[in-house]
């Protein structure tokens, strides 16, 4: 059934090469010529499928582009877009390995662990400097998003980092915290935004419901804390009477230097402890900012 059905695919694609004149765009300010065409084999759901179209060459750059490889979403690619999205589900539940056998055993489509690993790697990839590029035009004002409706009273963001265990790949070269000073783990870090504007039969705050945007990433305090500003930004820290911060103490999270300024020590931070955070508001991203660090632990 898989071979019929990946069959048919391959019969429609063919129906329109991608053929757009003897000259395109090549994205680079220059024209490519066509060439010939060109067949790639394509992974899909249904099986592989094999993709003839227009092959163009730009003399400028010394690259070639097919049309239609962008606009059925393959450029650069060897996985349509749904069984890629199949591969990310997969490969976020677990080893690489175990997606690939999931992937088998569900859908019938038979990938290696590696295939599977460089595939989510891609995509997460894309994710990131996708939401890299929209962080910095949000952060800089080039992008103004709209205010949340309804809008909030208060905002909140918890930022912590936490070590996520890793290969000894990815740890090479890094300095660890055990006694033979290798690392095991490399540091995440965290933030949560949320809202909380009503409380329970008991008068604690009550989280409201789908409310939580979450950023994580291993990248340096510096560009976490872009990346926080334009998330703050995002939920509406303009528009809400007051926006809290709230940190442990991390040098990362408290000191200037490190990215995430104007954090305020408090000694203390717990149930027990009389010492409540001393918290004074501060306008860093256009709204009134309440952000409470732990000076000691």
């Amino acid at each position: 059934m898989l071979q019929l059905g990946g069959a048919m695919p391959g019969k429609l694609l063919a129906a329109d090469p991608g053929y757009r004149g003897p000259r395109v765009p090549c994205g680079q300010g220059h024209e490519a010529e066509f060439t010939a065409c060109r067949d790639k084999v394509i992974d899909t759901v249904l099986g592989p499928v094999t993709l003839t179209r227009a092959w163009y060459h730009c003399a400028a750059c010394g690259h070639g582009l097919a049309p239609r490889d962008a606009e059925l979403g393959v450029a650069g690619a060897s996985m349509s877009p749904g069984l890629a999205a199949m591969t990310d589900l997969a490969a976020a539940a677990g080893p690489f390995a175990k997606a690939a056998v999931l992937l088998g055993e569900i859908g019938g489509v038979r990938l290696t662990a590696k295939r599977v690993e460089r595939a989510a790697e891609a995509s997460g990839g894309a994710v990131a400097e996708a939401v890299r590029e929209r962080s910095a035009a949000i952060a800089s004002r080039k992008v103004v998003p709209m205010p949340p409706s309804p809008r909030p009273d208060k905002l909140y963001g918890v930022i912590d980092g936490t070590g996520v265990p890793m290969t000894a790949r990815e740890t090479a070269g890094r300095q660890g915290k055990g006694e033979d000073g290798r690392a095991r783990t490399r540091e995440v870090k965290l933030a949560v935004f949320f809202t909380q504007d009503e409380l329970d039969k008991d008068g604690h705050p009550v989280r409201d419901r789908d409310s939580t945007s979450v950023i994580a990433t291993f990248e340096p305090a510096s560009k976490f804390a872009d990346l926080v500003k334009a998330e703050g930004i995002r939920r509406g820290a303009d528009h809400v009477r007051q926006f809290t911060i709230l940190g442990d103490g991390a040098p990362w999270i408290c000191y200037p230097d490190a990215g995430i300024a104007d954090l305020i020590p408090v000694t203390r931070l717990s149930r027990r402890s009389p010492a409540w955070p001393v918290a004074r508001p501060v306008s860093v991203m256009g709204a009134g900012i309440v952000r409470g660090c732990r000076g000691s632990r």
